[in-house]
Order: C-alpha cells, then sequence, then structure tokens
C-alpha cells in the first residue's frame, strides 16, 4: 500500500497538520539539552509543514534538515519559516543519504505501512551515526481501529522488536502535554534510543 502524499496535501486531507510542534516537543528538548545542544547534524524526516523542525533549530547550534516526500508540505515549509531557519528538502526516506548526530521522530513511523517498518528501522541505522539518538514521540493508538491507516497503530512490544538489533533503548515516558486530539492513556510514548557501535 501506497499513499500519494503530495496529493492529500493538495486536497487539504491532512489530519496530521496541527498547525504547531508537538506540545510535549518543548519539555523534551529541555530533559535532552545536552544532547540537543551537541548534536551537529539533526534531521526531522516526515517533517510535513516544519513546525517540530522550526522548534528544533531554535535549540540547536547545529543544522536541522527538515525532509518530506511532498513538495507541498516543503514549500509551505519554506513559507512559514523565517530565516535564518531549518533546511528544507524533498525527499524519500528511503533513499536518504547522510550522518546525523540525532533524528527527531513524531508521526513519520506511524505513516509508513506496517510491512516497511523493518526499512525504516534499517534506514535510522544507516542515516544515525554509531552513538547517535533517535529521539521521537510515537503515535501508538490511533483513533481507529483494526489495520486501517495511515496512520497504523504500534504496539511498545512492537518497537522494542524492530529496533532492538540497532538501537538501545535509554529513556521512555509518556508525553505529559499532548494535542486534544490525542488525550487518553497510551495514546503515544517518548523514546530516545542511542545507534550502537
Amino acid at each position: 500500500m501506497s499513499v500519494d502524499w503530495s496529493k492529500r496535501y493538495r486536497q487539504g486531507k491532512t489530519p496530521w497538520e496541527k498547525g504547531q510542534a508537538h506540545p510535549e516537543l518543548a519539555a523534551l528538548l529541555e530533559v535532552h539539552r545536552d544532547l540537543v545542544e551537541a548534536a551537529d547534524h539533526i534531521l526531522v524526516p516526515g517533517c510535513g509543514f516544519g513546525h517540530d523542525a522550526r522548534l528544533i533549530d531554535r535549540h540547536s547550534k547545529g543544522t536541522v534538515t527538515g525532509l518530506d516526500i511532498a513538495p507541498e508540505a516543503i514549500e509551505q515549509a519554506r513559507i512559514l519559516t523565517e530565516k535564518p531557519g531549518p533546511r528544507w528538502v524533498v525527499g524519500d526516506l528511503f533513499n536518504w543519504q547522510g550522518a546525523y548526530d540525532l533524528v527527531f521522530e513524531h508521526t513519520c513511523f506511524c505513516a509508513i505501512p506496517v510491512e516497511r517498518r523493518p526499512e525504516y528501522v534499517e534506514s535510522m541505522a544507516r542515516l544515525i551515526r554509531p552513538g547517535g539518538s533517535l529521539l521521537g514521540i510515537f503515535f501508538l493508538n490511533p483513533d481507529h481501529e483494526g489495520e486501517a491507516g495511515p496512520p497504523f497503530g504500534v504496539q511498545r512490544e512492537e518497537l522494542d522488536h524492530f529496533f532492538g538489533n540497532f538501537f538501545e533503548i535509554r529513556w521512555s515516558a509518556a508525553p505529559r502535554q499532548t494535542y486534544p486530539s490525542r488525550l487518553g492513556d497510551g495514546r503515544e510514548l517518548s523514546l530516545l534510543l542511542q545507534r550502537q557501535a
């Protein structure tokens, strides 16, 4: 199954677009300040209109790259960004090349068809340098039932399984703040994963 993300943006069918960075992101950036400030290269895959990437950029001393497969998303991200700001790029995560100290994940993993999740993890392992980190807010429990999506739900145990071969879980917590539509027990999980050598 594939999604025409450009068509979704053109039609305005973008329920993931909330008009702001994730409400928990500022707290995560504070908790993990040393990690963020030490990162020379940061990637935000599936960045959409770039709200998360812009907030990270304000806390970072390095280069933040917002990557999205939809040109329409990147065009809007550029419009919304005052200079200086993140570097905006149209590209496919699965074919993207680079070496990053930190990747921030939010709604990219859950948008990928379930059968491609191993490819996502392999891409993260390839893009994040040994010792680097994946910091994410994973959307575990979408509103719909069953296999319908995106977004596609995931269990904590599945995350441990998918990432376990390449990453060590260093920290996890349920977000204290989120969007009103995601309020409820067990809807999201914040994770910090470190790329193994």
